[in-house]
């Protein structure tokens, strides 16, 4: 990986995906091939190096224990493009590491074995799920289609450092101490105050924030805002309600924001770019994918080479309100078996164990995987993990607990990534200045009623109805407990 980028690489074609996958085809132990005929082959795809460090990390128990052999497939980076590839070609795999909201388009093309039989045999394991992915991300139309691979939980970032360096100056300013932001007026405000000159030469040398603004996520930063203002997607019969006063809103704030000077000029962050600005020092704070704080103590060169560990603190997601929901869980990865998989049951054993508390325990305290945790028994503290103390990775496991009570998810429904990616699109256009966000969210509009109309509007209000009342159901659990 490269450290410091403010520049994304461009979007990785289909044609290149193809040539990246044949080359970064990995396998096993040859010599343990060679000694044991008899073992099987178990073919798996992910979208990143990153998402099958835990396959290699268990391997070789895999290969010991279940006498299966892995043989792996991904492109170099990260990439949302994989199902261009991956609808296109003829080859077969066993098993696909899969963003859940994906999950409707690896249906809709009749991809994917139904795995209730086997998570049936697994009841205790199935109750270690936390709610929230075993409801929405795992199931669709009432099958099980993937196991929780990953449980990618969205929290605020912040530099203890500077927010304790100005806080004399900034409750001189506002007449309150400087606090992590709950809400997005303070988060604005709190963004520009931090955004520092330090050495006098002219220059910006902090950014009060950035965002993950790269294609195929902008969507979520959107999502963020308008939802945690009480905006809805559709209304009861399925016409969009984003060109609402909170939509409007939403992109509104988002410009002033970047156009305020308090973001890196024209920075077009992907996960990994702004991971890589807020840890070498170059942002104050950043709303993220969990794994960014145990990625803050990572010194280490070859990995993230954080230039702010022991610096970094967390909390939920601001929202228009200290109620509304804050952060929750975007992205994710499950695992699926692919059903033209030959080895279904050994394609399940490899899922099982991957997946299981033993395997994933050290996984989610890694410097080198994107696993966050999933599982009840992974929100309690076994040790200090990759912080400091064991305090400290409590208070982290605790920070993601509340985020996941009352969560923002992705749009698990047909279509859900095609919505999403329309808007996203359209988002685009509106903070480079080419459209209004009027104009934008007329425009996703006026294409989500075509994505609706394609599926079908009764089996769509069906979906949609049933996606919402999952999402009550686990805020329910959550109050009950």
């Amino acid at each position: 990986m490269k450290k410091g980028r403010f520049v994304v690489n461009t979007i990785i074609s289909a044609s290149l995906l193809l040539s990246l996958l044949g080359c970064t085809s990995e396998q096993t132990n040859k010599k343990v091939e060679q000694s044991n005929p008899d073992l099987t082959t178990i073919h798996i795809i992910a979208e990143s190096p990153e998402a099958i460090t835990l396959f290699r990390m268990e391997e070789q128990e895999i290969l010991e224990k279940y006498h299966i052999k892995l043989v792996y497939n991904y492109p170099q980076r990260i990439t949302d493009r994989l199902e261009d590839y991956l609808f296109s070609t003829d080859d077969t795999y066993d098993i696909f590491v899969v963003f859940p909201a994906k999950i409707p388009l690896y249906i809709e093309r009749n991809m994917l074995l139904p795995l209730d039989s086997y998570m049936a045999k697994n009841k205790e394991f199935d109750n270690e799920i936390i709610p929230v992915y075993r409801k929405l991300y795992m199931n669709y139309d009432n099958h099980d289609y993937g196991v929780v691979y990953d449980g990618d939980t969205r929290l605020l970032f912040y530099r203890k450092d500077l927010f304790e360096k100005y806080n004399n100056e900034y409750k001189q300013q506002f007449g309150v101490d400087l606090t992590p932001p709950e809400t997005w007026e303070e988060y604005e405000q709190v963004a520009k105050f931090l955004t520092r000159d330090i050495d006098g030469d002219g220059k910006i040398d902090i950014y009060g924030t950035a965002t993950l603004n790269a294609d195929s996520k902008r969507y979520i930063w959107f999502a963020e805002r308008f939802i945690s203002m009480g905006g809805k997607y559709f209304d009861e019969d399925m016409h969009p309600l984003i060109t609402s006063k909170e939509g409007i809103r939403s992109i509104e704030e988002q410009m002033a924001l970047e156009n305020s000077g308090a973001t890196p000029p024209q920075s077009m962050f992907d996960w990994v770019d702004l991971n890589n600005a807020f840890l070498q020092g170059n942002i104050a704070m950043v709303v993220q994918f969990s794994d960014t704080a145990r990625f803050s103590f990572d010194e280490h060169e070859e990995t993230w080479n954080s230039k702010i560990p022991g610096k970094v603190g967390w909390s939920l997601v601001p929202g228009e309100t200290p109620e509304s929901s804050r952060g929750g869980t975007w992205i994710g990865r499950v695992l699926s078996i692919s059903k033209d998989s030959k080895h279904p049951d050994q394609a399940w054993q490899v899922i099982e164990h991957i997946t299981s508390f033993d395997a994933s325990k050290d996984a989610i305290g890694s410097f080198e995987t994107i696993n966050d945790p999933y599982l009840n028994s992974h929100l309690t503290a076994s040790g200090k993990g990759p912080f400091p103390s064991e305090k400290m990775n409590q208070n982290f496991l605790d920070t993601v607990k509340e985020s996941l009570e009352n969560p923002n998810v992705d749009l698990m429904i047909p279509g859900g990534w095609e919505y999403m990616q329309v808007l996203d699109h359209y988002l685009n256009l509106a903070m480079i200045g080419k459209i209004t966000p009027e104009e934008a969210l007329q425009s996703t509009a006026g294409e989500w009623e075509k994505i609706t109309d394609k599926f079908g509007r009764e089996e769509q209000k069906r979906f949609y109805k049933e996606w919402l009342q999952k999402l009550e159901e686990i805020k329910n659990v959550s109050k009950e407990k």
